[in-house]
């Protein structure tokens, strides 16, 4: 179950899911490398002034933008992932839009985590017995549905008689 934040409603305490969020933020150029780490605080102490937790930062660096946006052609990128209550995204955005070191960010909430497929692969000799019997049934001709492979019944003794009688030797 995903933590939850509490807030007020007339009177009412509430709970809200935290939802996870990831943010790709772009750093004004002329800030110098060693005071990046203080801007990504400034980041986090929002998002944590906001009710969020920060689950990780990562610093990408100094990259070359895509285009020009106002006047700049590079920028420090970071992302970070965090969890916060889904109603305070457009507080959280309307503060990064006035800032004077973050020129441009985009705020993508996380898909949930999928659970790994719990059953386990077939034993190798099972897998192996049936990738042969898929390879073994032909198709139709006209691409319909593949024919049921057809089984030996019977004994092989008579088909090796006939196979020398074929050549002719008795």
């Amino acid at each position: 179950m995903p933590p939850l934040v509490r807030g007020l409603n007339h009177g009412e305490e509430i709970a809200k899911p935290l939802r996870d969020y990831e943010i790709l933020y772009i750093v004004r150029p002329d800030v110098e490398e060693a005071d990046l780490p203080e801007t990504t605080k400034k980041v986090e102490s929002l998002i944590e002034s906001l009710g969020g937790s920060v689950q990780r930062t990562n610093i990408w660096g100094k990259r070359r933008l895509a285009y020009e946006v106002s006047h700049l052609r590079e920028g420090h990128y970071v992302l970070t992932d965090f969890e916060i209550d889904a109603g305070r995204v457009p507080e959280m955005e309307a503060t990064l839009k006035i800032s004077d070191q973050v020129f441009r960010h985009l705020i993508v909430r996380k898909p949930p985590a999928t659970p790994a497929p719990t059953a386990a692969p077939p034993p190798p000799a099972e897998a192996a017995e049936s990738a042969a019997v898929e390879t073994a049934a032909p198709t139709e001709p006209d691409g319909g549905q593949p024919q049921e492979p057809v089984v030996a019944t019977g004994s092989t003794e008579a088909s090796e008689v006939e196979e020398e009688g074929d050549n002719g030797q008795p």
